[in-house]
């Protein structure tokens, strides 16, 4: 019988926002870190350890990583595994929500909030990373100044693994703007990829908190603020796609919400009023790409 470590529940004092910090770690003196890596929890206890631990054993070394998982009142036992590993690592900030929001838009808003590192990752909660990943991304970003980089995304299925994003690792480029990039845009999930916060806070770009296409308007708005970005063809993320299908939110949306939310998107960067050029690169892919083909 597996052994299951279980710590009793800490009395939460939510603030105004709606989140309590596990220890209040942020109350202390925090150390200067290289990347935030950011993930949103909700139900993930079949994959979760293997998640932390994958960025637990990042050869760039913890003590160069801020790790703030944010659970969204996960009803399983991922609460009991988040207080675990809070209580062995200091650099671990785990953040409880005081209710379900019901997206990964507002838990991942919360961990950039938070966030204090000099770059931003994200990681979902039941993926994992190649274990030099993070080290890859940021020793590109600090040798070009670039503000984005990103790399090789595999997908991991029951029948086998394949590349995601081949457009945006399929070579080494070194400070090229993202509009030089063909279909860069065709491929704006959260994965493989790491950002200077600064891009981030200063233009204050925000995931919607929509149950579909959150992450397609955010990173639209990361790489159309980008001066330059790199992208490389070593392996950096695994996509998790054996078996937990029914969990993702993009599975339980139809076709009439997720239609509602690409309006949203395109109403989105129709009001950026984006030079033309770029406005028909960006939109291309939200018209042919997602209204179309699929």
């Amino acid at each position: 019988m597996e052994w299951k470590w279980k710590q009793k529940q800490p009395i939460m004092n939510y603030n105004a926002e709606g989140y309590y910090i596990v220890d209040q770690k942020l109350n202390t003196e925090r150390k200067s870190t290289i990347v935030s890596v950011i993930t949103p929890v909700y139900n993930a206890e079949k994959y979760l350890r293997k998640t932390i631990d994958s960025v637990l054993n990042q050869s760039i070394g913890i003590e160069n990583i801020e790790f703030i998982l944010v659970d969204d009142c996960s009803t399983d036992t991922s609460r009991d595994i988040l207080l675990e590993y809070s209580s062995k690592f200091d650099n671990i900030i785990v953040v409880f929500l005081k209710r379900n929001t019901g997206t990964p838009g507002r838990p991942r808003n919360i961990g950039i909030q938070l966030s204090s590192s000099r770059y931003i990752s994200f990681l979902d909660a039941d993926d994992w990373l190649e274990p030099n990943g993070l080290e890859v991304l940021s020793n590109i970003l600090a040798e070009t100044g670039d503000d984005y980089a990103v790399g090789k995304t595999i997908q991991i299925q029951s029948k086998g693994k394949t590349i995601i994003g081949e457009h945006e690792s399929c070579k080494e480029r070194r400070s090229e703007s993202p509009f030089s990039i063909p279909h860069i845009f065709h491929h704006l999930g959260p994965r493989a990829r790491m950002i200077k916060t600064s891009v981030i806070k200063d233009n204050q770009i925000i995931f919607p908190e929509m149950k579909f296409a959150e992450d397609k308007q955010f990173f639209i708005d990361v790489l159309t603020h980008c001066r330059a970005i790199s992208t490389t063809q070593h392996p950096i993320y695994y996509l998790n796609r054996l078996d937990n299908q029914n969990t993702r939110l993009s599975n339980q949306t139809n076709i009439i919400q997720k239609t509602n939310c690409n309006l949203k998107v395109i109403n989105h960067i129709i009001n950026k009023k984006l030079d033309l050029e770029k406005e028909k690169m960006v939109l291309n892919r939200l018209y042919e790409f997602d209204s179309i083909t699929r």
